[in-house]
């Protein structure tokens, strides 16, 4: 089992994709969801996974700059490699540990065995945060692109408690 219970993944998902807690309880209906419900569901999700991006902080000895549990983010500096390092979490692949770099042991994106493996993590953020990227981000070089990737959820705008209009 995941991080996240089954209501919370639920919750979760469909918080960043854009749904208010109204409009995730009332896509939930069958579930006789409440908005107050999927705001305490949201809320128990956010506490685990903030215990979990500080457990890995931690357990990589990092000096955390700044954690945003909605966002699933946690950005911190690792003195020892001399780097800013951001931990994500992910329904599809857990937690993220990702240290800004320039190349891969001096060979550029394009010459690293690892390329691929960057491009489906950093599609998976994008996919899972409903971030958008413009069409030339896209042939960016990995370690540019993650540098755009992971400003974009830090800085993305997260749905608010907002009443239902009719």
């Amino acid at each position: 089992m995941g991080l996240l219970s089954k209501h919370e993944s639920t919750v979760w998902t469909q918080f960043h994709q854009g749904y208010s807690t109204s409009e995730i309880a009332e896509n939930n209906t069958e579930e006789k969801w409440t908005p107050a419900y999927t705001s305490r569901v949201l809320n128990r999700a956010r506490g685990k996974i903030r215990k979990t991006l500080e457990d890995h902080a931690k357990s990589h000895r990092l000096d955390i700059t700044s954690i945003q549990d909605y966002k699933g983010i946690l950005i911190g500096f690792d003195f020892q490699a001399n780097t800013q390092v951001y931990i994500v979490y992910t329904e599809k692949q857990g937690v993220l540990v990702w240290y800004r770099h320039d190349s891969y042991g001096g060979k550029l994106c394009h010459e690293c065995p690892s390329e691929e493996e960057c491009r489906e993590t950093l599609d998976t953020i994008v996919h899972e945060y409903n971030l958008v990227l413009r069409s030339e981000e896209h042939t960016l070089p990995m370690t540019e692109l993650s540098i755009i990737v992971f400003n974009r959820l830090a800085a993305k705008e997260i749905p608010r408690y907002k009443r239902k209009t009719d």
